[in-house]
């Protein structure tokens, strides 16, 4: 019984790391937020005149990535953090969840800055675990409120985040009905950290998976353009 109680929190643990985006090191208590100015991304000549002259109706990869995006399918990536946590618990954990709440856009600006703007993104599970021949089932919701922001650069079709900054994002974690909050980061630790894989599905349709968990095959995110 010692030994499913254990299990029970490294799961919850590891579930809400990885729900988080690999929610780890950018607290406002231990690091202090910089106002260093980051030095200006630079620009090869020939490209930028390509791309002034060039009159061509399809984006390149890193130009599609460009804008604001609302997060609006977030079903296949929870699912597939469920199925990985409870293969390894061997089946004494299992989870179901319901539809999240709120909103969580996501902006990556041309000058290679982003962001992160919550406004009570909320997500519930219900956690239930075999101990001996009994089902125990604890609820779980995790809202996200605030916003923090990053540098950003992309390869090929890889984001890597640097220069996090925490902002005022506040996560709580309400487990059984007892509370708790972090100041986190949604781009990852301090210092530079490749994160997503991305892929423009459409004009308006960006999918961003989470490669930093190498752990875990995770479904990617799907999120709708803004402007």
């Amino acid at each position: 019984m010692k030994k499913t109680q254990y299990l029970s929190v490294m799961l919850i643990i590891s579930l809400l790391i990885i729900f988080g985006f690999v929610l780890t090191g950018c607290s406002s208590e231990t690091t202090p937020l910089t106002t260093k100015t980051s030095a200006p991304v630079a620009t090869d000549a020939a490209a930028t005149e390509e791309q002034i002259t060039t009159d061509a109706p399809i984006a390149a990869a890193g130009d599609c990535l460009v804008g604001s995006w609302n997060l609006t399918d977030f079903s296949a990536y929870m699912e597939s953090i469920k199925n990985n946590i409870s293969m390894d618990s061997g089946g004494d954990v299992t989870f179901t969840s319901g539809d999240f709440s709120g909103s969580a856009t996501f902006t990556f600006n041309a000058d290679n800055t982003s962001k992160f703007v919550t406004d009570n993104f909320s997500q519930s599970f219900t956690m239930a675990m075999n101990i001996t021949d009994q089902t125990m089932e604890l609820p779980i919701t995790l809202t996200i409120n605030g916003a923090s922001s990053a540098d950003y650069a992309d390869k090929a079709d890889q984001i890597t985040f640097s220069n996090q900054n925490c902002g005022d994002m506040l996560i709580t974690v309400d487990i059984a009905g007892t509370a708790s909050s972090m100041d986190e980061s949604m781009f990852g630790e301090p210092g530079t950290q490749k994160l997503y894989q991305y892929d423009c599905v459409d004009a308006n349709t960006l999918s961003l998976k989470v490669i930093a968990v190498e752990s875990m095959d995770l479904a990617p995110m799907i999120l709708t353009r803004v402007d």
